[in-house]
């Protein structure tokens, strides 16, 4: 029967075998997959599938090997039947039996009919049977066959065996078609979609065919058929890397990780640089993090982004050479277009805001885990940081503890059983760092620093309550999707000794390598995205409201962070700092002070600082210079804009000063145990 439906003879009997295999194996309640004589055919109609595309009889072997799978999945042990043994031939196998009545069916000369067959099989590279037939439907053009196909491809991969998942990675072509139908997917977007509308799209890969219904297509776009199929795919890709065997998810991921950044690469470093092609592959970027939920997944992503060997260079230029794809993404921000840096600051907020372990200890964590930018020279009396209150409490549990051996031993035990329970969920969240006792000087300190003479509200930290509500559920927000993150809730005195840090990659000052030692006397980094911010956070004065808005946005973000030395760094005004370390709070006394300079030569400067505050405040941000009408001349225009960059950057520091106070102060109520 295999041979007759090999051969297809007669024509048209194809899909009757397969329906009678089908009947057979959902029936017969014997195991039949176990005998001999039953498994070497069915293994060879198996490999039959692998080799005509949208052929008449797909319907019926699509449910023929998704009967094979389900046998499979209840029966891991079947899996063997569909691993060729080493010196086997199943290929060429082909049966030359004749019945026992006589030679009315000449097998031999059926199988002559199948000469096409059996060379296509004996040219197939294929370690695992039934995987390599579910492969070759994965881009039917029938949709359910091939949403089927992927849900028996996921269910293959998910069976317990490491055999099985050895054979389908290393000895047959898995990863290698998966990584050509997502390659393929994604240069069929065309190259002029609206790469501001890519982001509105979060595909499902089970529910993707609702997206083309017509209630969904009325606000479509150019390109969005083609961008749901891609995304699609890889929605795939992520479900099949969270449910895989551990093998079988690690090296997929990593293939697919890696061509991901190189596709990627193709827009934003290409030897044109177009800016429409760099807009794009930031919102590809984007939207392809948001579309990556899994744990794997994201680690080999991230391995990819910063790994130095991912692209290719386009110049000649060592920094170019040994540059991380993501670190190439921070050096298009000293370009001239405000649009690409605006752009690509967004999609690192974004990418923040869907917060990762790995890519926040890659980003950031590395280069100031062993606390280099603390002044370890000064004395507990002069320093204003942490280690006060970690004294302070010490001391204080020294007390309690004193207080509690006077108690008598049964009193001592009830207490502790009734306080164990009680204290345990509490427990998980108290920390020093978060939440210090002065807590109220690190609020007043960003509250106050902002001078008088550049507020205009009638009383201090006006509107300081609606941050309060605002940081609660956003803090809150952070602190789920971090639960999983191995993060200390507490800063270490020395930070870690040893840290992971790049050794091939290069940062913008080849200076800084081998950095971050405060105690052998070496210069700190903050690491490349924090040494850009810095720079950027530095001209708040001279730049754009919308550059000074995204800007305040990433430090917002990453002070929301439950990592310690993160908040430690960018929340704690108090720190002592190293010499040749910047902070957060440091940079912006600074720019309070050039500003009150560069305010007090500007004539009625209360009444338009009030006209800017109401402008971005209460009419929707609206950032038009009412001074460039067309009787004023070049420098007054350029004057103007200048005076009106400052007044905004002026309300956006008071409003931003605001906002890290409410981010401290909720913080120190949820990791105190004190509820507000």
């Amino acid at each position: 029967l295999v041979t007759l439906c090999q051969s297809d003879t007669p024509p048209g009997i194809r899909p009757y075998i397969f329906k009678l295999f089908i009947f057979l194996l959902d029936q017969v309640k014997y195991g039949l997959l176990c005998e001999t004589a039953c498994h070497l055919p069915i293994s060879r109609l198996t490999l039959v599938c692998s080799i005509n595309k949208a052929s008449p009889s797909e319907s019926q072997e699509i449910e023929f090997l998704t009967l094979l799978t389900k046998k499979v999945v209840k029966y891991p042990h079947l899996v063997q039947v569909f691993i060729p043994s080493k010196g086997s031939n199943l290929k060429s196998n082909m049966s030359s039996r004749s019945s026992k009545t006589g030679s009315q069916i000449n097998l031999a000369q059926i199988e002559s009919l199948a000469l096409n067959v059996k060379q296509a099989l004996d040219t197939m590279e294929s370690g695992h049977y039934l995987s390599t037939a579910l492969l070759n439907y994965i881009d039917s053009s029938d949709y359910c066959v091939a949403c089927t196909a992927l849900q028996n491809i996921i269910k293959l991969a998910g069976i317990k065996s490491d055999e099985s998942a050895e054979c389908i990675v290393y000895e047959s072509s898995f990863i290698s078609v998966i990584d050509a139908r997502l390659v393929f997917l994604f240069k069929s977007i065309p190259s002029d979609i609206d790469q501001n509308r890519m982001e509105e799209l979060e595909v499902n890969w089970v529910n993707a065919h609702k997206l083309y219904s017509p209630e969904y297509g009325q606000d479509g776009f150019h390109g969005r058929t083609d961008l749901i199929c891609f995304l699609s795919f890889l929605d795939f890709v992520d479900n099949l890397v969270t449910r895989a065997h551990p093998v079988i998810g690690e090296e997929v991921s990593r293939s697919i990780a890696r061509t991901l950044v190189s596709l990627i690469a193709d827009f934003l470093f290409s030897s044109d640089h177009q800016k429409q092609m760099v807009l794009r592959g930031l919102s590809y970027l984007g939207v392809i993090w948001n579309h990556i939920k899994s744990t794997v997944f994201r680690d080999q992503f991230v391995l990819a982004l910063f790994d130095c060997s991912e692209t290719e260079p386009s110049s000649s230029s060592v920094s170019d050479v040994t540059s991380s794809p993501f670190e190439k993404i921070l050096k298009l921000w000293p370009g001239s277009d405000n649009e690409i840096k605006l752009e690509s600051m967004r999609i690192v907020d974004a990418m923040l805001c869907s917060p990762h372990q790995l890519f926040i200890e890659y980003l950031i964590g590395r280069y100031i885990e062993d606390r280099g930018y603390y002044n370890q020279t000064l004395t507990e009396s002069e320093a204003n940081s942490w280690s006060d209150v970690e004294d302070e409490r010490s001391r204080s549990k020294e007390e309690e503890r004193s207080r509690s051996k006077s108690k008598e031993p049964q009193e001592q035990t009830e207490a502790k059983k009734d306080t164990k329970e009680a204290n345990n969920s509490k427990e998980e969240l108290i920390s020093k760092t978060f939440a210090p006792s002065n807590i109220h000087r690190v609020v007043n300190q960003w509250l106050y620093l902002v001078d008088d003479q550049l507020r205009l509200d009638e009383f201090r930290g006006s509107g300081y309550d609606v941050y309060i509500k605002d940081a609660s559920r956003q803090v809150e927000a952070v602190l789920e999707k971090c639960d999983q993150f191995s993060w200390d809730k507490e800063v270490s005195s020395q930070g870690h000794q040893q840290l992971n840090r790049p050794t091939s990659c290069s940062e913008d000052n080849s200076s800084y390598d081998s950095r971050c030692e405060s105690e052998l006397g070496q210069a700190f980094f903050p690491g490349p995205l924090l040494a850009k911010l810095f720079h950027e956070l530095e001209h708040m004065l001279d730049q754009d409201y919308e550059l000074n808005l995204q800007l305040t946005s990433i430090f917002s973000t990453l002070a929301q962070l439950p990592h310690a030395y993160i908040h430690e760094y960018i929340l704690n005004p108090t720190l002592s700092l190293h010499p040749s370390a910047q902070s957060l709070y440091s940079i912006l006394r600074k720019l309070v002070e050039d500003a009150t300079v560069k305010c007090a030569g500007i004539h009625h400067f209360p009444k338009k600082l009030q006209q800017a505050r109401r402008a971005l405040l209460h009419d929707g941000g609206n950032t038009s210079n009412s001074a460039s009408g067309s009787n004023t001349t070049t420098s007054e225009a350029a004057a103007a804009a200048t005076e009106a960059n400052l007044l905004r950057a002026i309300v956006v520091i008071d409003e931003f000063c605001k906002e890290l106070a409410a981010i401290a102060l909720v913080k120190y109520h949820l990791y105190s145990g004190v509820k507000e």
